[in-house]
């Protein structure tokens, strides 16, 4: 899951085209510790990983899993003119994480 959050954190910090400094001095952070998160080479503590999120402007939700619904969650917007992807087959679809496309099988985690 961690993982998931990691590489959601880079995401953002590109499409905010923060440098890693930047996100790092937001955050109260070394600049190394970022590098070293987005690498995998390193894990955050809960309080950092709620800093970084919010320096990125991203908010931790926790809820009951049997309140758990994936499709509340709303889309987010899509630029106008953008084609609609759906997938073709309904055992996989592929999706964008960072810089990364990854083919996600229904009933497995992405590594």
């Amino acid at each position: 899951m961690k993982q998931h959050i990691y590489a959601l954190l880079a995401s953002e910090r590109r499409r905010l085209h923060l440098s890693q400094r930047e996100l790092a001095a937001r955050a109260g952070l070394r600049r190394e510790k970022v590098n070293r998160v987005e690498s995998r080479q390193e894990d955050l503590s809960f309080e950092e990983m709620l800093r970084l999120l919010d320096a990125v402007g991203l908010v931790l939700v926790a809820q009951p899993k049997d309140q758990a619904n994936p499709s509340s969650v709303p889309a987010a917007p899509r630029p106008a003119g953008a084609p609609r992807m759906v997938p073709r087959e309904f055992d996989k679809a592929s999706f964008v994480d960072g810089s990364k496309a990854r083919v996600l099988h229904w009933g497995k985690v992405p590594a």
